[in-house]
């Protein structure tokens, strides 16, 4: 197996995990006081989206990188 398709599976993982954790890791930070920008502009729901979205793109990335070592 190629180390492409290896990392690339490991992409994949961590960005579904980090899909289904964002609201979970959004109030783990907000317990914490690690919110780096604490203002009433930003809401959680930004978070989350921004969370998610960030993590999707790890997940395609993952994808390309199984893609490319495939064919």
């Amino acid at each position: 197996m190629s180390w492409l398709v290896i990392i690339g599976a490991l992409l994949v993982a961590s960005g579904v995990i980090g899909v289904r954790m964002a609201p979970k890791m959004v109030e783990a930070q907000k317990e914490r006081g690690k919110m780096p920008l604490e203002n009433d502009a930003v809401t959680d729901a930004d978070r989350e989206r921004v969370m998610r979205g960030s993590s999707v793109l790890i997940t395609l990335i993952g994808f390309g990188l199984i893609l490319f070592a495939i064919l």
